[in-house]
């Protein structure tokens, strides 16, 4: 479904002012595929958690590390890998009420059970001292009479 080549890179600091930069792309990449408008928001809420996550958790704020983002496109979907060294995460199976927290439009915090909420598929991997998120959304068909 997805090539082999991302079609778009970013490598960044792990720096919490670029998260704005990271989620204002991730809207731009996810309306050129024509989500709709609350998937775009929900997919850029996922993709700053993530990147939240590995600043704080992974990188524990040290901006000299990098963060790379990869973004993978279809007329299907879209799939976002985020690589980086530094502590591999430990996931929260905790539930979260996702809808309250996006009309509260909370930023950090909500924890990986929310990407898996918003996203098709969440993935995390670790090897050779690279950690990887990998998440997927599917454009979902809209129901034919």
């Amino acid at each position: 479904m997805f090539k082999g080549e991302a079609d778009l890179i970013v490598t960044i600091p792990a720096s919490t002012e670029l998260l704005k930069m990271v989620v204002d792309l991730t809207r731009h990449v996810v309306r050129v595929l024509e989500f709709p408008d609350k998937e775009v928001q929900q997919i850029a809420l996922a993709v700053d958690e993530a990147i939240t996550n590995v600043i704080k958790h992974s990188y524990r704020y040290e901006k000299l590390r990098d963060i790379r983002i990869e973004f993978f496109t279809a007329a299907a979907g879209v799939k976002i890998r985020i690589i980086y060294a530094g502590i591999a995460p430990e996931l929260d199976p905790a539930e979260v009420n996702v809808e309250n927290l996006i009309k509260q439009k909370r930023k950090g915090g909500l924890g990986v059970q929310l990407m898996r909420k918003i996203m098709d598929s969440v993935e995390y991997s670790s090897r050779n001292g690279l950690n990887t998120c990998e998440m997927i959304k599917w454009k979902k068909r809209e129901a034919v009479d």
